[in-house]
């Protein structure tokens, strides 16, 4: 009695089986396992909750002269239906009162099962990502000098399974000479035990021998001896020829820039977006007079002359906002020894992975000498200029004078070398001042005197006084104006020069006897002026020129009707700096359209 209250209060599922089949003894762990209340099972026949045919069935589980055996992977039944996989220990011995007693001690191996299944799944998946990636899996024995290889290992040797061939031969015959030594070693590392695991990268011949690929291998030690020594090695190789590819043309890459950088004859660097110097190359530091070191340890706004640093801080906050993809500006500099150098500084952007303003590229070109240079030429022309003008001013005079003397007789060789003096003298006269308008729009000292008249009016007055150049060359000017009540803000001064160019410039181009017309429109924006012509056009090659200075087409014939090739550049910058636009149309061999706006809004 004392035995079977034991048994009863065992914590492991347990049971006696009759000869009959019937339960005759079962603890309170069976009953709950099988799902039944205290002592639910006793009385039932076993064939009940495990599917066990018979007694003598289950006694064939024991294989002789064993008196017991373990059976894994049995299906009870619980009370609900419910089915619960078991491991059970069978045992088996004669009672000699009862016969032939089984006992099975029972064990619930659902939990196993699932992690069982969990291990196969991912071991599937494992060797489905393995597939997938193409990793060649290798498994190497050191004691015996035996390799087994996996199918996408063979792959990417090329190697069929019909293959009779050594693969450690084979691939020793195929890695490049000067890596065998490189692709032998993890396996060494590892052998030697000097380290768990051990990878390296190498170049592998292809079957064909046509090209070399780039192969990486990973080696671990897998399994060891009950005294600690290695008896198993198991890697993995992997083709990497696409990224040492990219590796290789982004490091060539990187090397250009850096050979590009540090050997450019212009100051080049990298800035911090807080205006500190990442880096600098040789010419730079140079040209600040600092090391490297010194200047890193400056930024851009100290090295600036105090004067032209807001301008160049408002222009980085547009580079920073991205309204601009870069700029370039002229500005001072204080170099090493105090001195004002000028430099051309040219930025640009660099963004982040993600779009964000990341740091500055900068160059700057030593531009003082070109200053200074710019500045004594401007200073020569207009010494020269303003020496010629007044002079010049006087001998027209004088010329006008003499032509207008009726009084006194001039033989027609005297009278021809008056008329060449003064046709002589007015072209210099515009040559000088052309050149002094020229001077002013490249220094930006051209000013304006802008206020609101009639179009109308001043282009009769343009017409007026160009009548003369329209009788010389033949042709004459037909104004078409339909609404002259239109105003638009001007300088007077300016559009008589502008007016003149153009229609001293369609003269000279017309056919002879044609008509040059002039044309004043309405716009919402502004009012439109075209002066147009029937002559040779302008020819294709030139048309990207014409408003470039000194630009002129067809060389020997504009020099025979003259010009200094400077009057449509100052033409487009009046307009422009007005606020208005300018542009022309033309027709190789038909008409020609030089057309311009003036605003209708005062200008800002």
């Amino acid at each position: 009695m004392p035995i079977i209250d034991a048994f009863k209060h065992m914590q492991v599922p347990l049971m006696i089986v009759g000869p009959d089949g019937m339960i005759v003894h079962c603890n309170r762990a069976t009953n709950s396992l099988f799902g039944y209340g205290d002592d639910g099972l006793m009385g039932r026949l076993v064939f009940n909750v495990l599917p066990i045919a018979s007694v003598a069935k289950l006694n064939a589980l024991i294989t002789p002269p064993a008196m017991d055996a373990v059976i894994k992977g049995m299906i009870g039944q619980k009370r609900g239906g419910n089915a619960i996989p078991l491991e059970i220990h069978v045992t088996a011995w004669s009672d000699g009162e009862r016969g032939l007693l089984h006992a099975l001690v029972l064990r619930d191996i659902s939990e196993e099962l699932v992690s069982d299944q969990l291990s196969k799944d991912e071991l599937e998946r494992a060797n489905s990502a393995i597939k997938g990636a193409r990793i060649g899996v290798f498994e190497y024995n050191p004691v015996a000098d035996t390799v087994i290889v996996s199918d996408i290992w063979r792959e990417l040797l090329e190697l069929d399974d019909s293959d009779g061939i050594d693969v450690q031969q084979a691939w020793r015959a195929r890695v490049h000479p000067d890596d065998l030594h490189a692709a032998l070693e993890p396996v060494r590392i590892c052998q030697e035990d000097i380290s768990e695991r051990a990878t390296c990268e190498y170049r592998f011949r292809s079957k064909a021998g046509s090209q070399w690929r780039w192969m990486r291998a990973d080696v671990a030690i897998a399994k060891r001896d009950a005294v600690g020594r290695i008896t198993r090695l198991i890697g993995a190789m992997t083709d990497i020829t696409e990224r040492k590819t990219t590796e290789n043309a982004l490091y060539r890459s990187v090397e250009q820039f850096k050979s590009a950088f540090d050997n450019a004859t212009v100051g080049k660097a990298i800035v911090d977006l807080d205006g500190t110097w990442q880096r600098a190359n040789p010419a730079l530091c140079k040209l600040f007079g600092y090391s490297e070191e010194e200047l890193l340890k400056t930024d851009f706004q100290t090295l600036t002359h105090p004067d032209d640093l807001s301008e160049d801080l408002s222009r980085l906050a547009l580079l920073k906002a991205g309204s601009i993809p870069a700029y370039q500006i002229e500005k001072r500099y204080i170099v090493s020894s105090g001195a004002v150098i000028w430099g051309l500084m040219s930025v640009g952007m660099v963004s982040d992975a993600e779009g964000h303003p990341d740091h500055f590229i900068l160059e700057i070109v030593d531009i003082t000498e070109q200053r200074r240079l710019g500045e004594l030429k401007t200073e020569f022309v207009a010494t020269v200029s303003h020496e010629l003008r007044t002079p010049l001013t006087s001998v027209l005079g004088s010329l006008t004078l003499l032509s207008s003397m009726h009084a006194e007789t001039f033989s027609d060789p005297a009278q021809r070398l008056l008329y060449i003096a003064q046709e002589n003298g007015r072209r210099l006269h515009a040559l000088v001042n052309d050149i002094l308008d020229f001077e002013k729009f490249s220094v930006g000292k051209m000013r304006f005197a802008l206020s609101r008249h009639q179009i109308a009016g001043a282009v009769d007055e343009a017409v007026l006084a160009n009548t003369p150049s329209a009788d010389k060359f033949g042709v004459r000017f037909h104004i078409e104006c339909p609404d002259r009540s239109l105003t638009a803000f001007f300088d007077p001064k300016r559009f008589q020069q502008v007016m003149t160019n153009l229609l001293t410039n369609a003269a000279k181009f017309a056919e002879h006897g044609s008509t040059i017309d002039v044309t004043v429109e309405g716009h919402t924006k502004g009012v439109r002026v075209s002066v147009a012509n029937v002559g040779e056009g302008i020819p294709d090659a030139f048309r990207d020129q014409i408003f470039k200075p000194f630009s002129q087409a067809a060389s020997s014939a504009t020099r025979s009707r003259g010009g200094t090739g400077l009057g449509l550049n100052i033409t487009r910058q009046i307009v422009e700096q007005t606020g208005g636009t300018i542009g022309f149309d033309s027709i190789q061999g038909g008409k020609t359209t030089f057309w311009f706006t003036v605003p209708v809004r005062e200008h800002d």
